[in-house]
């Protein structure tokens, strides 16, 4: 993420909707990916913004949440009436029941790092910022350790034809450090689960349908058949000893699809802290699609090495608790490649 300045000069973050300097009412336009400032409403009962180039603006419906409300903009003269929410918003197809007591914030926690994925996917060419159809649609569901009524004992994080769903009690802190412990995992996020989620979708867009890509992908991950006995044999049996030598993770090692969609999420995780690290002069090095990828990675490891060593000297977990194998490198630089290579825009 990049550092963001309100017309005042002052300081101002992703998802703030008012200047605490000066007042200003700000909108994040996902074309220009650029907070701007409200002009002077003259009489209006809502804000309006207009860009450099010239288009109107107007903020998302969910503008008006009372918990983390959005601060997305859309086009003002949209051609449909019935397009009220922003790019990021209106890609969320099911909600959980928010007559449930914590759901509300639960699903404003959600869309909140939703809106974090759309921002590394708009910067990295993978989505159209003014498009209204909708080909990756997120499902936000709850099961019955939340809602006692809901049909499923348990729901799955997961994605199928398009369609990512999250469970919403990944959205409590509390519930989620508990799984995360009880499955031995080195890191367990909410944009995690987003941005690995994003991966299986978009292995099926970049990947499923180009036999050369699809060669490639097979040559450095492997075969991916046998998913469902993969899995099995993982969860029953757990890692092979000795996974750290090719596998970004212990989860990777079950399936080339894991693995893949693993390594892209830590794609993500790489691009969006080193554009923030760049944005506050930490790293030399600009976090583009055609860096240089070798570039990028010996910078990443540096980074890391240093906010690790950060966060112990206040008593806290590692930021990012890997270590890059040669293999798992190789992965990540064939992800950069396919994204550099992107025509699906």
């Amino acid at each position: 993420m990049k550092r963001f300045y309100c017309s005042c000069g002052q300081e101002i973050f992703f998802d703030n909707t008012i200047c605490v300097a000066c007042g200003s009412q700000l909108g994040f336009d996902p074309l220009s990916r650029d907070i701007m400032v409200a002009v002077p409403d003259n009489g209006k009962t809502a804000p309006v913004w207009r860009s450099n180039d010239g288009r109107t603006l107007r903020g998302c419906e969910h503008r008006s949440f009372a918990t983390l409300p959005c601060n997305w903009l859309l086009a003002a003269d949209d051609a449909d009436d019935d397009v009220a929410q922003c790019r990021s918003c209106r890609s969320t197809r099911t909600l959980p029941t928010l007559s449930i007591e914590g759901n509300a914030v639960r699903r404003a926690k959600l869309e909140e790092a939703k809106r974090t994925l759309f921002y590394s996917l708009l910067r990295l060419n993978l989505v159209d910022a003014e498009e209204t159809e909708q080909d990756m649609v997120f499902d936000f569901v709850e099961d019955q350790r939340i809602n006692p009524e809901a049909k499923a004992k348990i729901a799955y994080t997961g994605h199928a034809n398009g369609v990512i769903s999250i469970n919403v009690i990944e959205a409590d802190d509390s519930e989620r450090v508990r799984m995360q412990e009880m499955m031995n995992e080195r890191y367990r996020t909410v944009i995690g689960h987003l941005r690995h989620e994003s991966g299986h979708y978009y292995w099926d867009r970049l990947i499923r349908d180009d036999k050369q890509w699809l060669a490639r992908f097979r040559a450095a991950f492997g075969d991916e058949s046998g998913y469902q006995e993969a899995l099995k044999h993982y969860y029953e049996q757990g890692a092979e000893p000795g996974w750290e030598g090719s596998f970004i993770s212990a989860y990777a090692s079950s399936h080339p699809w894991e693995d893949w969609a693993e390594s892209w999420a830590h794609y993500l995780h790489m691009m969006a802290t080193l554009e923030t690290a760049a944005s506050f002069g930490m790293v030399a090095i600009d976090a583009e699609v055609d860096s240089n990828f070798d570039a990028l990675l010996a910078e990443w490891t540096r980074l890391t090495v240093r906010l690790n060593a950060l966060n112990r000297s206040m008593g806290m977990g590692d930021v990012y608790p890997f270590v890059l194998s040669k293999a798992s490198g190789a992965k990540l630089a064939f992800i950069h490649e396919r994204v550099k290579q992107n025509t699906i825009n």
